[in-house]
């Protein structure tokens, strides 16, 4: 077989040069053009090339007014595994209770973990209702206990240890209706028994402190609150949706909703 003559190798290494050259420009013109390029965008959903040049239409919740700022804020800071997508669906839920805010009614989150959740919950509470609201944020700020079962590979003992309850509080201290609780929720929720409460956001991500939270708020929550369990979406977190899906099934007077965020909106309807 004869050589490919130089002038021919040189020609195929320009148009080489060219397309790395044009794929970065590419990926900026694309989302203009209706087209969707990213095979994973961390924790934001990109819209399918099914929907083709409409794509661009999509209002980009992380520029909507009044919930881009306090977003913005828990993602700098580095203090959550939530991003845009999931931030929005707490930020929503926490907008649709508002009729059922007063000083007599509470929020909780079960699993802080370095406090940007609370931090965002807290935050959007006090833009909607002043501090008419208690907000509890429990965690056991060492991870996973090790003597709890965990039904995958994707946990173990002591998984998100890497946070302080001291540090935590100090960071959560801006909120004056805002208690930070150290321990299992088992061990912590007989403190706020006698509370009722519109919005509760669990996300413990294993079976048996999910069934535990949902259980204690079941009837605690009020009729129109709303309760979001973070990992039931997640292949990494069956345990979650074993729970939810449990939880839903022994109760009539609950809605399920499977966002494609991999969140679970639970609202009680009676």
């Amino acid at each position: 077989m004869s050589e490919v003559p130089d002038r021919y190798q040189n020609k195929e290494r320009r148009r080489e040069r060219r397309k790395l050259r044009a794929k970065p420009l590419f990926k900026k013109l694309a989302p203009r053009l209706g087209l969707a390029v990213y095979r994973y965008r961390h924790d934001f959903h990109y819209c399918p090339q099914i929907y083709g040049a409409g794509y661009w239409k999509k209002i980009r919740i992380q520029e909507i007014g009044g919930f881009k700022e306090l977003a913005d804020k828990v993602i700098a800071d580095q203090r959550s595994l939530l991003y845009y997508d999931r931030l929005y669906i707490l930020y929503q839920a926490l907008w649709n209770v508002r009729y059922l805010a007063s000083d007599a009614v509470s929020i909780a989150e079960i699993g802080v973990y370095r406090g940007g959740g609370s931090y965002f919950i807290a935050s959007v509470a006090q833009q909607m209702f002043g501090k008419l609201l208690k907000i509890h944020s429990i965690d056991t700020f060492e991870g996973h206990p090790d003597d709890l079962v965990i039904e995958d590979d994707s946990h173990w003992p002591g998984k998100f240890g890497d946070t302080s309850f001291e540090e935590v509080q100090k960071y959560l201290s801006v909120f004056p209706n805002l208690t930070v609780h150290k321990g299992r929720f088992e061990d912590r929720c007989a403190e706020l028994e006698r509370e009722k409460f519109c919005f509760v956001h669990v996300d413990v991500d294993i079976y048996a402190p999910t069934r535990a939270c949902l259980e204690f708020f079941s009837e605690r929550l009020l009729v129109g609150g709303v309760m979001v369990a973070d990992d039931y979406g997640f292949t990494t977190c069956e345990g979650s949706k074993q729970a939810v899906d449990e939880f839903v099934a022994s109760r009539k007077n609950y809605l399920k909703f499977h966002l494609e965020t991999g969140q679970s909106l639970l609202i009680r309807v009676g």
